[in-house]
């Protein structure tokens, strides 16, 4: 391999996250392995490979200008948190939705994010309050664009149950966040939901019990909010298939 492909690689290597759109700019500097898994399970989110896809270790190393070794390392963990299964002597394939992937995700949602909200309130300060409401208002700004709305849905259930300092929940839910995500761009009919009327009101109506600490409040508009959802997500699943 000559110097020149050998430094054409490295600055690939140097600018695969920075390069893709929206990406955060990480607080430390993040292994090759750490950025191909964050940008492969982005575009497993966004639907750039859609569930049943085969992704190819040599063709995603092509792709992005570096070799099969932090590829075949991101996808092995892609395939721990559930995102690819393998398929031997083939690749890797993207997990395929199924209805009974729905219904678990909202599930386990129900039985998480009403008790975490219901702490919230008890927990939150006027700093919290701020952030939450802005989140809010960032959410209903822009009705054309889903990513953005999606992202300050995203962080309001997020950060709402980060208050309650339970990190393992915490955990637990964002992994059901981003599938919800994926369910976004995955489903033309659920796309608006995340700017729709009744998802904007639900926020505030939260937003208000916490601020007014009634937890019993907050727990109640939570798991209304994450029933409507899920039946959202249930009824756009449905039409896709029809």
């Amino acid at each position: 391999m000559t110097t020149e492909v050998v430094g054409s690689m490295a600055e690939q290597r140097r600018t695969l996250v920075a390069a893709e759109p929206g990406a955060e700019q990480p607080a430390r500097r993040l292994s090759l392995t750490e950025q191909v898994y964050h940008r492969l399970k982005e575009e497993i989110l966004q639907v750039r490979h859609g569930p049943g896809e085969l992704l190819l270790e040599p063709e995603l190393a092509t792709r992005y200008g570096i070799s099969k070794t932090p590829v075949r390392e991101a996808l092995r963990l892609l395939l721990q948190d559930g995102w690819v299964l393998v398929m031997p002597r083939k690749g890797y394939l993207v997990r395929p939705v199924r209805l009974e992937d729905i219904r678990e995700v909202f599930e386990v949602r129900r039985m998480i994010e009403p008790v975490m909200a219901g702490q919230a309130a008890h927990l939150r300060t006027d700093n919290d309050i701020a952030r939450l409401s802005g989140l809010c208002s960032e959410q209903s700004r822009d009705a054309e664009s889903i990513e953005p709305a999606l992202g300050a849905a995203r962080a309001f259930h997020s950060e709402l149950a980060a208050l309650t300092g339970n990190g393992r929940a915490l955990a637990i839910l964002t992994d059901q966040l981003d599938e919800v995500r994926r369910l976004h761009h995955l489903m033309p009919k659920a796309e608006h939901h995340i700017t729709s009327t009744v998802e904007l009101d639900a926020h505030r109506q939260i937003l208000a019990a916490v601020e007014a600490k009634d937890a019993r409040a907050a727990a109640d508009l939570m798991s209304d909010h994450v029933t409507e959802v899920a039946e959202a997500m249930v009824d756009a699943f449905a039409g896709m298939r029809r």
